[in-house]
């Protein structure tokens, strides 16, 4: 195998390390320069800052602080008997300055909307994506398919940020729904 064949491997496989969240807390690293805030009705937030550092996609990164925090708010809502799911075709994501300034600023705005009762809720939320390359529905579909029942959403921006949004009932949380 030549050097470049090697060196494409190696930038292919960080980059999708880079881009997937595990969705497990442990893995929750801290990044400056982001602002969440949720209530009952959605959580939204902004990261301003450089897109790269150190060759860690920090701006896109965001996007697991966001999924992180938007799944814990769903899991408090449902404690409070406020069965609730993200409204994926109202989420808002814009990235203005991307590949244009030193400064990104990616905005989130998740919206929940109330479900009949605790089984059509979802608590659990998490995003596959990245900026500059597309992956495929069917690989992210597979990545998802043990979580049973998903509800998502493709959304991209004009600045080329694609993100696969998804949703299903939190296996312990939702124990006794079918």
């Amino acid at each position: 195998m030549s050097s470049r064949n090697t060196l494409l491997i190696v930038v292919t496989s960080l980059t999708y390390l880079m881009c997937s969240s595990s969705g497990n807390s442990a893995a929750y690293q801290p990044v400056k320069n982001h602002e969440i805030t949720c209530s009952e009705e959605g959580c939204q937030g902004t990261y301003s800052g450089p897109e790269f550092t150190n060759l860690s996609d920090v701006a896109h990164q965001f996007s697991n602080h966001m999924a992180r925090e938007v799944g814990i708010q769903l899991k408090k809502l449902y404690d409070l008997g406020k069965y609730s799911k993200v409204n994926l075709s109202k989420i808002i994501m814009t990235t203005d300055g991307m590949n244009q300034l030193d400064t990104v600023t990616y905005t989130l705005n998740i919206p929940f909307i109330r479900t009949t009762d605790s089984c059509t809720a979802f608590t659990a939320f998490d995003h596959r994506g990245g900026w500059g390359h597309q992956l495929k529905k069917e690989k992210v579909l597979e990545i998802f398919k043990s979580k049973g029942e998903l509800d998502w959403i493709e959304l991209n921006t004009p600045e080329g940020l694609q993100e696969f949004w998804l949703q299903w009932k939190h296996e312990s949380k939702q124990k006794h729904c079918p």
